[in-house]
């Protein structure tokens, strides 16, 4: 086969720890549409974080999660004082990604 060109990847060990390590740190970071359904229930399965709507408060004011607190974006440096130091906080907002 001429003209053909076969590369194949290849990964150190530690560049493979690395990345095990960089995932398991986004999972555990990440809520996932069921923790925040289980929190709303107040399920133990929800965790235990305090969620805060991050879009501006008219939108807050016509929807929003129940339980969650209004915090625009715009707004969040200001109210950081504010929210509780001992909990998770965990944002949402438009997207839906």
């Amino acid at each position: 086969m001429r003209g053909h060109m076969s590369c194949a990847m290849t990964f150190s060990s530690d560049d493979i720890k690395a990345n095990r390590e960089f995932f398991a740190n986004r999972l555990r970071a990440e809520k996932q549409k069921t923790d925040v359904q289980h929190w709303v229930k107040g399920e133990p399965a929800g965790g235990d974080f305090v969620l805060l709507d991050v879009r501006p408060r008219d939108a807050f004011a016509k929807a929003h999660i129940k339980g969650a607190l209004s915090a625009p974006l715009a707004e969040l440096s200001d109210l950081m004082p504010q929210l509780p130091r001992e909990k998770e906080l965990v944002a949402y907002c438009w997207s839906a990604t």
